[in-house]
């Protein structure tokens, strides 16, 4: 039997070596994920760890925070019925309170526009050319339920219809009808009287954002349970609680008890927390996948694994399509790298691949698996 060749063995040797090598492998999973942020980054989505893949699909929870991320987080007049002149009243009060729903007020119905009463001395409280569009104000106080003051010499109050209830002015009924109408709609009513009784009522409103109902059902249809916190009362919140994908709303729930929240449903649940305020930093860390829209603040986006740049919600169903879709890339990739070492392997063991052609199909394996990296992850 004739011996053979023994640079033709060492020849055998090399080329089994060279297509063994776990290139293909290696690159599997690497250039699915690098394709995956890439992809992401196009659809204004910021990646802060490469691990956020796979803990996207072991999620079964997401919590969205109602002010700011379902809705616009900018307050805003939808409707006002009471007299002109009560309301540039209320509006004069509203110019000294700090809550978003008094901004709103102040705004719509300035007494005098262009000017900023705190630029003045003593705050406009005292200018008389002013009288005329708000009049001097005095008695001042500010409640968590509203304002009330004496506005050319007349009580004025404007707030909650609970505060009117403990003034024990009177509210007719076609208001309180009003009331319970704007609530069911998710929106503030905020009622407006002097001297003793409720004359108007202001409708203000934090607008749901366009499609948010089409992110929670597609979220939903995944399988996932869909939560909303609010810091809002039952009343206001009736709005997404009526929405048949919302699994829970948590109302009346304060700043420092979201990160409570999200505590207890991960007792039995991987969970995502999608916030957009300063409040919700605290909530975002703690949840398995913080997720933080780009009109939030900076506090919030460092406490988050992944930021919405552009602000669109429908990005948060996008990050979880995307997820899927890395996972079926990396299968892909290691079926293909699977296939390539079993052809190669045997073929270099039997000496049909020289170095040369082991080196060719080493490239050629590579540059498949970055072909199918490539490719469009999602259709949309």
């Amino acid at each position: 039997m004739r011996a053979r060749n023994p640079a033709a063995a060492l020849l055998g040797v090399l080329g089994v070596l060279l297509v063994a090598s776990p290139w293909a492998l290696g690159l599997a999973t690497p250039l699915s994920v690098a394709t995956t942020i890439e992809e992401a980054m196009r659809r204004g989505i910021v990646i802060f760890d490469e691990t956020i893949f796979e803990r996207l699909r072991e999620i079964d929870v997401v919590v969205f925070d109602k002010t700011g991320t379902l809705t616009t987080g900018q307050m805003s007049v939808i409707d006002a019925d009471a007299p002109a002149d009560l309301l540039a009243a209320a509006a004069a009060l509203e110019r000294r309170a700090s809550h978003p729903a008094a901004e709103a007020i102040a705004a719509e119905f300035a007494p005098v526009d262009g000017v900023d009463d705190s630029t003045l001395p003593d705050g406009g409280l005292a200018d008389e050319s002013n009288q005329e569009h708000g009049g001097h104000i005095q008695d001042f106080s500010s409640h968590s339920m509203g304002v009330e003051g004496v506005v050319a010499d007349t009580k004025v109050l404007v707030g909650h219809p609970d505060l009117f209830e403990r003034r024990g002015w009177t509210v007719r009924n076609d208001l309180l009808t009003q009331v319970t109408d704007a609530r069911s709609f998710g929106r503030l009513p905020v009622l407006v009287g002097r001297d003793g009784r409720a004359e108007g009522l202001v409708i203000v409103g934090d607008e749901p954002r366009e499609r948010w109902d089409d992110t929670v059902t597609q979220l939903s249809e995944q399988g996932i349970d869909i939560v909303v916190l609010t810091g809002d009362d039952e009343d206001a919140a009736e709005f997404f609680s009526q929405h048949p994908h919302v699994d829970h709303v948590f109302a009346d729930v304060p700043p420092a008890g979201k990160t409570a929240t999200v505590r207890r449903l991960q007792a039995d649940h991987y969970v995502t927390m999608v916030g957009d305020g300063t409040n919700d930093a605290p909530a975002l860390a703690q949840a398995d996948l913080g997720i933080s829209l780009g009109s939030g603040t900076a506090i919030a986006s460092d406490a988050a694994d992944l930021a919405i740049v552009d602000d669109d919600l429908e990005s948060v169903e996008t990050a979880f399509d995307l997820a899927r879709a890395a996972r079926r890339r990396v299968r892909q990739n290691t079926v293909l790298a699977l296939l390539y070492n079993a052809i190669s392997i045997p073929l270099a063991a039997i000496g049909l691949f020289n170095p040369l052609l082991a080196m060719a199909a080493v490239v050629t394996s590579s540059g498949l698996l970055a072909m199918n990296s490539f490719r469009e992850l999602l259709d949309k």
